[in-house]
């Protein structure tokens, strides 16, 4: 995995820790992705570099390797490690998975002790962004908001009317001061904005929800990249989450496990961003997927000439717009189109690509068995 840094002056002085959240479980990609080696730790679309070495070498230029945390469980702990070799500096493990709001408050309050005048950039390990250089000015545009002590979410312009995702409605622009640009100025804020204020938040909206949002054109994707000041995070999260802030202030070696399980097991979104006013969204300048269903997978890596995303000892004759992808036995397709077929040593799954979220049912049917195949 490449690891050293290109020049860019974008991050010159600046004092940015990559957090990289890599502790989820990654179902949706059974039955490659399994409890001991889940999405984030597999190579996919046919590439040599998994999800998690790909996004540490995605912010090369934005932190250098001393400043690159991983947050992971300590059941996957030994995998990071073996992924990440001496391309980051420390490997945070949660007891349990207890979602993202912990996670991101265990490795922010680490960091108040170690650097609380830094910045903090967290994203997750799954995510696909192409255009790595957009990616970087997106990250620079949101650490000036950041300086202003707002917290910054990164949106992603919707391609689709999704319900898997969280939409943020944006609101008045901003410039790189996180003064709200005059009216006279808005016909210029593609130029001068870097940011928009944020209205409103909504979950995984319905499908009637989503086509709404999509007709209005005031909606992004929530992509779960985060930027702010350490301190100014801890001092707001503090006081919005008094009890799980105090039980990690109070944490010991000792103690970690016993008081982590004590934590509520909430994403960061409704934990905290969605309780403070002081909230900007960055729209996204690259391509953004998070990997999480095989459809995606098919969206997110290469293709052949007919749309087919294949990887692994397989041949495919009249066939298109399909995942075809195998690490046990030989595949074969003739004359499919729209097809997901995945096989290991132990496992095949087919389905047409619309069904990809149905992979659900399937694990849940695993889980009632308590079969190996989820392991």
């Amino acid at each position: 995995m490449p690891s050293t840094p290109i020049k860019n002056d974008l991050f010159a002085g600046e004092n940015i820790y990559s957090i990289i959240l890599c502790g989820g479980s990654g179902t949706r990609l059974w039955p490659l992705s399994r409890k001991q080696r889940p999405k984030q730790f597999l190579a996919l679309g046919g590439t040599d570099d998994t999800l998690l070495q790909t996004s540490i070498d995605r912010v090369k230029n934005i932190s250098p390797q001393k400043k690159r945390w991983i947050v992971t469980s300590v059941e996957q702990e030994g995998l990071a490690k073996e992924q990440t070799l001496n391309n980051v500096a420390k490997i945070i493990s949660e007891p349990q998975p207890r979602n993202t709001a912990p996670a991101v408050a265990l490795a922010a309050w680490q960091l108040m002790q170690q650097d609380p005048d830094s910045v903090m950039l967290v994203l997750s390990s799954d995510h696909s962004i192409q255009n790595v250089r957009s990616f970087e000015q997106t990250v620079s545009d949101a650490v000036q908001l950041a300086k202003q002590n707002l917290f910054v979410t990164v949106g992603i312009q919707p391609t689709h009317p999704a319900t898997g995702f969280g939409y943020i409605e944006w609101g008045l622009p901003l410039d790189k001061s996180a003064q709200i640009l005059p009216a006279a100025k808005f016909n210029e804020t593609p130029q001068e904005a870097v940011g928009y204020s944020v209205r409103s938040f909504r979950e995984k909206p319905n499908q009637a929800a989503a086509e709404q949002f999509i007709r209005t054109g005031k909606y992004l994707w929530n992509a779960g990249i985060f930027v702010w000041k350490t301190r100014t995070f801890w001092n707001a999260f503090s006081h919005i989450q008094p009890e799980m802030a105090k039980i990690i202030e109070n944490m010991t070696p000792a103690t970690t496990s016993e008081d982590y399980a004590k934590l509520d097991s909430q994403p960061i979104d409704i934990a905290f961003i969605e309780q403070t006013s002081h909230v900007a969204c960055v729209p996204a300048l690259f391509d953004w997927n998070d990997v999480g269903s095989w459809s995606a997978v098919r969206e997110c890596f290469e293709q052949d000439n007919n749309g087919n995303s294949i990887a692994g000892d397989a041949y495919v004759s009249d066939t298109k717009n399909s995942v075809i992808h195998s690490s046990g036995p030989f595949v074969a397709t003739i004359g499919v189109e729209n097809l997901v077929v995945v096989a290991t040593p132990d496992a095949v799954l087919v389905m047409p690509t619309s069904r990809s979220q149905d992979v659900k049912k399937v694990i849940a049917h695993l889980e009632s068995q308590n079969r190996k195949q989820l392991l």
